[in-house]
């Protein structure tokens, strides 16, 4: 007689948190000449912010470095630095060739976790038009764009083409930082 069937474990899932269905969208674009501070204006938001967790797509370490914290390269790393409220992600480590799909994943991962965590949470992404077009937005970030509020999630872009960024981000965009812009065409941005 062999016995009772065997029963597998399983791990729970973990919960995903009610929508906050009375949450505000939250996107905020800064845009500035290059070497004028709007990273550093950035930074300042993230660190005096009440978030539960900052993800930043850091794709040369800048964040990291100005933070004095270690950047997050591998799946271990994003479990550990998300413990710790702040998810620096190096594309490079996991993504070394393919920043267009480092990208889609991170945002897709941030979004999954912000649905499993309670409070506000940020996605910083700097210069994101050198991953988009005008005519082309990966789905990952059109998601995090259109219904990341109800999961908590806030955005910020820091560019210093804000003509270039896709009409979706300019039409979800809830606030704009804009400092010194010379070229004509970024100007008409900050008039629309």
């Amino acid at each position: 007689c062999a016995g009772p069937p065997r029963r597998h474990r399983t791990h729970p899932r973990p919960s995903i948190l009610p929508l906050q269905l009375e949450a505000k969208r939250s996107v905020t674009i800064c845009a500035r000449a290059g070497q004028t501070g709007k990273s550093t204006f950035a930074l300042r938001y993230l660190v005096n912010g009440d978030f539960t967790a900052r993800f930043v797509f850091d794709r040369e370490d800048e964040a990291a470095q100005r933070l004095g914290l270690s950047p997050t390269r591998s799946p271990y790393d994003l479990a550990v630095h998300l413990i710790r409220g702040w998810v620096l992600f190096d594309p490079h480590g996991m993504f070394p060739v393919n920043l267009d799909g480092a990208l889609a994943f991170f945002c897709e991962w941030a979004y999954a976790k912000s649905s499993r965590l309670p409070g506000q949470k940020i996605l910083m992404i700097d210069e994101v038009w050198k991953f988009i077009s005008t005519q082309r937005l990966p789905a990952e970030l059109a998601t995090c764009l259109q219904t990341g509020c109800k999961r908590g999630l806030a955005m910020i872009f820091n560019t210093q083409l804000p003509n270039w960024l896709h009409l979706a981000i300019r039409n979800e965009c809830s606030e704009a930082v804009m400092f010194r812009l010379n070229d004509s065409s970024c100007l008409d941005f900050a008039v629309e």
